[in-house]
This record gives C-alpha cells, structure tokens and sequence, in this order.
C-alpha cells in the first residue's frame, strides 16, 4: 500500500539490500531493507566473536595490549547502530545539508513518512557507480574532475564542518545523469572536534 511493485534486490550487502519501487504521482525511490532476522544473527555472531577475544586475552597475555575485547565491543557498537536505519536516515538528511553548502557531493533526499526502523526510503538516483570505469567512459564522465570533486567534498564536510561521510569507497559514489556525483549509504558517519579539525588541516597544509 505505500509502494505498490517493487523489483527485486538491486544492490546488496552485509545487513541490508536495496529495491526500486516506483510510486504513482512520485517516480522512483530507493528502499534500502534490513534482512530478516538479521539482528539475532548479528547479535549471535557478536557473542561468538567476543567469546573468542576472550579466550585470545586468557591464554595469550600478550594479547591483551591489542585489546581484542574491546576491539569487538567497538565494532558490535558500531554495528548495533547501523541496524536502525532511522539513524542512518537522520545522518543522511545532515549530511545532505552539509553537502549543499559546497556542492562538490549530492545527497539524495530521504522519504520520512516511508522510513522506519528497518526501512530506509530515499531518492532512486539514475547514475554509473565509480566501480564501473567503462561506464563512466560511456557517460562522459571526467575522471579527473570527479576525483577533485570527491577529494574537496570530503575535506570541506570533515575540516569545514566536522561530519563526514566515513565509507567512501567508489560503490557508494555514482556519476549521475545530471552529471552531478552522489553520494549514498550513510550507515558509518564521523565528527571531529574544531581543535581535531585545525590539526588534521595544518598537518595536510604542511604535507602540501
């Protein structure tokens, strides 16, 4: 009832996979879905990893300055995270402000009232992913100039603003057919301080 057909998984990961519905009066749209069950899943594979760290820690007390316990519980935090997509929804609405402001990346714009916890819908963007280079010969795209633009785009949102985008590996990023370059998946953000900022800045202005 709130999309009607939708096709089958366009893209794929870990967590989550991604459709296309095409709403009447709307056009297209993106609907990034949890897998089912995959919290107990998750929460089941956690449990093993940190019952291993913790046999590491016990016989091994060599281990134990690399922190194999606490390595887990960063990465079953971060993860517990990612499973409320409402999270990343927020995340990807500030970013999408963030974006704007320089306009060196394009955010798509989020569907509230067809989110929810396990549901995240957003623009369908039409586009070639950077992972397909032949596509991107086809389309026109400049490379160089999209590799500028992606360089700019991080640094402006993390030392000008302090929220960036932390997964921007090339199948996140697609040259659109408006020839702008989006940017999706905002499961994995970051935010440094203004002191962080200055010091990451003078240690790039330096290696400059």
């Amino acid at each position: 009832s709130l999309f009607g057909p939708i096709s089958e998984a366009m893209a794929a990961a870990s967590i989550a996979q991604v459709h296309q519905a095409i709403i009447p009066r709307e056009g297209p749209v993106a609907i990034k879905v949890l897998r089912p069950r995959i919290e107990k899943k998750m929460a089941e594979e956690m449990a093993a990893l940190r019952f291993l760290a913790q046999a590491i820690e016990f016989f091994s007390p060599q281990s134990r300055r690399l922190e194999p316990v606490q390595f887990v519980d960063t990465v079953s935090a971060a993860t517990q995270r990612e499973l409320d997509l409402r999270l990343e929804a927020g995340a990807a609405a500030e970013f999408r402000e963030v974006a704007e402001k320089d306009g060196f990346l394009t955010v798509p714009e989020i569907d509230w009232s067809r989110s929810s916890k396990r549901v995240l819908t957003l623009d369908w963007i039409d586009g070639v992913p950077l992972t397909d280079s032949a596509g991107l010969e086809r389309a026109g795209a400049d490379k160089s100039a999209l590799a500028i633009a992606i360089t700019r785009g991080f640094l402006a949102a993390a030392l000008d603003h302090g929220f960036f985008h932390a997964d921007m590996h090339e199948g996140n990023l697609l040259y659109g057919k408006d020839a702008k370059l989006w940017i999706v998946d905002f499961g994995i953000m970051g935010r440094i301080g203004h002191k962080e900022r200055r010091y990451l800045a003078e240690i790039l202005y330096g290696f400059l």
